[in-house]
Formats: C-alpha cells, structure tokens, sequence
C-alpha cells in the first residue's frame, strides 16, 4: 500500500513537473539606478524564458542609457544577459546571470579640466543576482524581477557604474 501512494505521489508531480515546462518571449521594462548617476531611468528590452522543471534560463538584451555628474558624462549600453533561475515556490524564483556591456561613454560635455580625456567605448563582463516572480495568466506570463548588477567600468573620472533594477514584463507563452 505504501508503495503504491508512493507511486501516485511521484506520477502526480511528474504530470505537474512536465505541464511546468514553457518557453515565452516578450517585452520588459527595467527601471534602474546606478550608484553614481544623475536620475532612473528606464531600460526597455526583450527576453526569452525557458523553463524546465524548476530551473529557468533567460537570455535577454537591452538598451541602458544614463548621465552622471550632473550630465557632464553619458553612457549608453546594449546589455546581453544569460539569467538562471531556480524555483522557490510555484511562482517565486531566485536568479543569478552573467551579462556583456558594451558601453559608450561620453565625456564631451566635462568642463575644461578634463579636456583631455576622450570618449570611449568598453566591453566587460558584469554579473548579477536577484528574485522575481512569473504568474501565469493564460497564454501569458506576467514577470517582475528585482536584481542587483555589478558593473565596475574603469574611467579616468571615477564613477560607481554598480546598478540596481526593477524589472517587469509581459511574455508569450510558445
């Protein structure tokens, strides 16, 4: 008897593990602060989730745009991250990822003591960590994430490049 509430017990979370499985694509929205800059600002961007018994990946781009020192220097980004998740509850997760930064970086409006430094453009590795949430709502899945970035760019004006976000989406179940 025991074997057998054993195997309906195993049988009902393999069905419920496999209905877990999913992959959606869609839009997100990231409102974010760096440490040193001016304002928030807002990181549009697109993702894709996969998800397979608890464990997600999520691949995603962004654009980052930001101005520090009272908009003496401006930054644009294109970030690509590679997010994995892992179930905590049903809807609930914890993540951790790596991203690539291609940043540009403009110094053309510092005053006239830093004339000499140029603009320039740098790629580096940052990495991440965070909780969100997905609910399921139909073909839907509605997400918001929380995550921290280390970013440490490396410029002759040093600035904290460190970021934290708010992010939520609306994505497509396929």
């Amino acid at each position: 008897m025991k074997n057998f509430i054993a195997f309906i017990i195993v049988f009902i979370l393999g069905i419920t593990a496999l209905k877990a499985q999913s992959v959606a694509i869609g839009p997100q929205v990231g409102f974010i602060k760096s440490a040193d800059a001016d304002k928030a600002t807002i990181m549009p961007g697109v993702a894709l989730r996969i998800n397979i018994l608890g464990l997600g990946l999520e691949g995603s781009m962004y654009y980052k745009s930001e101005e520090f020192q009272n908009g003496a220097i401006k930054t644009k980004s294109y970030p690509i991250n590679l997010t994995a998740m892992l179930s905590i509850l049903p809807i609930v997760h914890a993540e951790a990822g790596i991203g690539w930064y291609n940043t540009q970086i403009d110094f053309t409006n510092l005053n006239s003591t830093y004339t000499s430094i140029r603009s320039e453009t740098q790629s580096k590795a940052g990495y991440h960590f965070g909780a969100g949430i997905a609910l399921p709502v139909g073909n839907l899945l509605l997400t918001g994430d929380i995550r921290y970035v280390f970013l440490d760019l490396s410029t002759a004006v040093n600035f904290k490049s460190n970021f934290s976000v708010l992010m939520v989406g609306a994505m497509f179940k396929l």
